[in-house]
Order: C-alpha cells, then structure tokens, then sequence
C-alpha cells in the first residue's frame, strides 16, 4: 500500500510542477503586461512631438490615466475653480477630444497600464484670443501664460491627501470613463490606487518648501529650486527663483548672434543641448526611460521652430518714428546686431529683482556639473554669472507679461517709470490688449481671488517691478511711437 502511494505522489509531481509553472508564467506575463510593458506614440509632425511627445518620465512620474482623468470629478473642490484641469491652465487644441487625447504639454503613453505625464511644452506654449469670445489659438514654444504648475501640483497632492482618495471612491468614477475588466479592477484597488497616492505623497513632501514661499501663478514657475533640493540633493537656502515662463523658440538664431550664448534668464547654462537634457531631468525623467533620439529631436525642433508674425499693423508713420527710437534706445541690447544682444547685463545697472540671480549659486552650478546619476550626462556648461540676459525680442507682441518674474503686464506699462507700473493685476488671461501691447491684465486686489485668473502682487519677495528703465524718459509721443514699433516684434 505504501510503495502504490508513493508511485501515486510521483505520478501527480509532473502535473504539480505544470501548474505551477502555467501559473508562474501567467503572473509573470500580468506583471510584465500591466507594469513594464512599453508603448510609446510617435508622431509624424515635429511640432506634435513637442506637444504631445514623452521625454522618458512616464513610469517614473506618469500617473496612471483613467485616475488622472476622474480627480477632477472626484475632487472638484480641490480645484481653484470649475471646469477641470482647464481651470488650472491646461489647454486642449481646437479638434482634439477632451475626453479621450492629452492636452497640449502631456504625453499619454503606455508604461505597464496607459499614463499621462508631463513635456517640455507644458511650461512653453501660448493660449491666445485675438479678440474677447474667440477661439483661442495654440502657439507652441511660447511662454506660458494660462498654464498654473504649482496649483497644478497642489491639486494633485491635495486630492491625495484627502480621505476619500480609496478605491472605494475612485473606482466608480473611473468606470464612468473606462470600462474595467475584473482583473483590472483588482489591479486598480490594491495596486494603482495606492500607489499612486503614495508617490503623490512623497511629492507633497518634496514641495513643502513652496509653502514657504510666494505662489507663482499661470504662467510662472521656480524652475531651478525643485531641482536643487530635489534632483541634486542641495539643503534649502530660502532662495526665491520665482520667473515668468520663456519663450523656446528660434534658439538656434542665439548661436549666430554670439558663440556660447547664454540661457535661461540668468545665463546659467551656455549649451542648449544641456539645457535640454537637464529639463527633461528636472521633469522627472530617468536614465533607465531617457531616449536621446526624442530629445535631439526636441533640441532641432526649438533650433528652426518661429514665432508667428505680429497681428498688428499701427499706424505706418507711427511704426517708423517708433524704429528709429528703437534703434536710439533699446537695439544695442535686443537688436540681433546688438553690441550687448545675449550677454549678461549686471543687476546694479538693470536694476530689476533680484530674486532670480541669488537663486543660482556656485554650489547648485558645481552639483549640476558633477551630476551622474544613472550615467554620466556630460554637464559641463552650468554657470553661475550675476545678471539677466539682454535678450532678443522675437515674438515680442506674445511674451507678456514683461521682466524676468512677469511683473509687467503691458509693453506700455513697461515704457512707463517704475513708479507708475502696475502694483497689483491680473495674469493667467488670454485675451490679447491691442492698445497696451501684451494679455488684458485688469487690476485686482490682492487680499481677494478674481473670478478668473491670478493676483500678481508686485509687493511679494521676488515679484519686484522696478528696473530696466530704459525708454521711460521719453516724451508721451516718442513713448507712443515706440510702442507701436514693438507691437510689431
């Protein structure tokens, strides 16, 4: 009896082992299929690769799409307003749904399960009405002006901060969007879900320090401190780097004005390839996910990529008066001939905040020069130089507001002397002011919201208007003229 039992469990062994086998293999296939699986769009048109294109965060910082799409729902009093991400400055392109493609600056990509992460145009595209209740127009790497990141990333961490962020709660409003199969389901509540908070969590840990700052509003962002305290490990210095969003366009044009010309605002870097590289970094891309072609790709399309021409046509004489004044006044720094176009003009002479440039320290240029994680990423050209680039003023007409931290919303009010600038106005609207040059910009209060938009108050650290006096002498008429001129920019 004992040996025909034996013989029994021997025989069941090879079965056994196939069991465990098919199932090992079925978990494993599950896992691969729902985490490490990697499809990636590619796109025909450079200008959609831009838009829409993956710079390799999506597994690393991607939040899975069907939770991403139901926080709004689930958590709209999170939201600085009705209406969705859109309340936060996301924007669609005319013809693309809502409900089922990205908006511009997010790639939609499949890493294990379909997430959605941020690009490089999230910061560097325009939203811009010619005229109150139009259609707005999608201008690609322009500064943005509707695009809110930091309440961006508040809402994302609040909504993980609440309570009600279970499987519980989100599941249903998921499947009001997405059908879910059984499997999915269980992958959603014991997996995603919970990472996904949790990783929202950590993020909400990593950005504290922003609380302790002022906010930043549409179209401005800290771009340089997340990466210091974050990415390079650097202690927090109390530093503001508080700057309006830069235009991308034409940079191959820098290179043929001056050899190693300077970018970003304070010219910390002298290599656009770096530059490049070190944004996709600071927007949570990984060594393991990096894919150099997409990123040359980009690099070539911010090389060749134009502002689109000026809207306005004043007055003929106007424009020409205004020219010549420019040429008196302003072309040695912003002419593309300019003795002083892209080099580096000291704070003592320009006078504006200076906020930005203690931001940039030694330390912060020596870390990112040294900086080898996952691989050597061949930095070598951060810098740290005490002043603001003399820029070239291409696609003028759509960079408002003015100055570096965005505390002068008009071309006008920027002619005007420092003590007749705006103190207090709205930014974050789209609606272009023909008269004034730039966004209609109303004044606010700051101790109260507006309906629509963000008080920018001039009296926060880091928000100075003052400076860059240049043309603020001049008579109402010149100022008139020149004004004119530089609406044509």
């Amino acid at each position: 009896m004992a040996a025909a039992s034996t013989a029994r469990k021997r025989r069941r062994w090879p079965v056994v082992l196939v069991v465990l086998v098919v199932v090992a293999a079925a978990v494993g296939w599950i896992a691969y299929d729902r985490f490490f699986v990697r499809e990636i769009p590619t796109f025909a048109s450079d200008a959609d690769h831009f838009k829409y294109g993956s710079i390799g965060n999506d597994g690393e910082t991607g939040l899975p799409y069907p939770i991403w799409r139901a926080l709004p729902k689930a958590f709209p009093e999170h939201l600085p307003a009705p209406g969705g991400y859109p309340s936060l400055g996301l924007r669609w392109e005319a013809g693309r749904d809502h409900e089922v493609d990205a908006p511009v600056g997010v790639s939609k990509a499949r890493v294990g399960v379909e997430r959605i992460a941020i690009n490089c145009a999230f910061c560097h595209f325009v939203s811009v009405r010619a005229a109150a209740g139009a259609e707005p127009t999608i201008v690609e790497a322009g500064a943005g002006n509707t695009i809110d990141v930091l309440g961006y990333q508040r809402f994302l961490m609040r909504c993980a901060s609440d309570p009600r962020f279970t499987a519980d709660v989100l599941l249903p409003v998921i499947e009001q969007d997405t059908q879910l199969s059984w499997l999915d389901r269980l992958l959603y509540r014991f997996v995603l879900i919970p990472i996904t908070r949790k990783r929202l969590l950590e993020q909400k840990e990593e950005f504290a320090w922003t609380e302790r700052r002022p906010e930043w509003g549409p179209g401005r962002i800290d771009p340089f401190n997340p990466v210091k305290f974050g990415m390079l490990g650097l202690e927090d210095d109390g530093t503001i780097g508080n700057s309006d969003m830069q235009a991308v366009w034409n940079l191959g044009a820098r290179e043929r004005i001056r050899a190693n010309a300077p970018l970003h605002w304070d010219g910390l870097s002298t290599s656009l390839h770096e530059v490049v590289l070190s944004s996709a970094l600071g927007d949570g891309a990984t060594a393991k996910e990096f894919d150099f072609a997409s990123m040359d790709r980009i690099e070539r399309f911010l090389q060749a990529t134009m502002p689109p021409p000026s809207p306005y046509r004043p007055d003929g004489a106007a424009v020409e008066r205004g020219k010549a004044l420019y040429g008196e006044h302003c072309a040695e720094c912003h002419a593309a001939d300019g003795t002083r176009t892209l080099t580096i003009v000291p704070v003592e002479e320009v006078g504006t905040d200076p906020h930005r440039v203690e931001m940039w320290t030694d330390a912060a240029r020596d870390a990112y020069n040294g900086y080898r994680e996952g691989y050597d990423w061949g930095f070598r050209s951060f810098q740290n130089v005490e002043g603001y680039v003399a820029e070239p003023l291409q696609g003028l007409w759509l960079g408002a507001p003015y100055l570096h931290n965005g505390s002068v919303p008009t071309l006008a009010d920027l002619l005007a002397p420092p003590e007749a600038r705006p103190t207090a106005f709205v930014r974050g609207l789209e609606d272009l002011d023909p008269e004034r040059g730039g966004f209609v910009a109303p004044a606010c209060d700051p101790r109260q919201k507006p309906e629509v938009g963000f008080c920018y108050d001039v009296s926060q650290p880091g928000n100075h208007n003052g400076g860059h006096n240049y043309g603020t002498g001049l008579g109402d008429a010149d100022r008139a003229d020149l004004l004119a001129y530089l609406k044509t920019l």
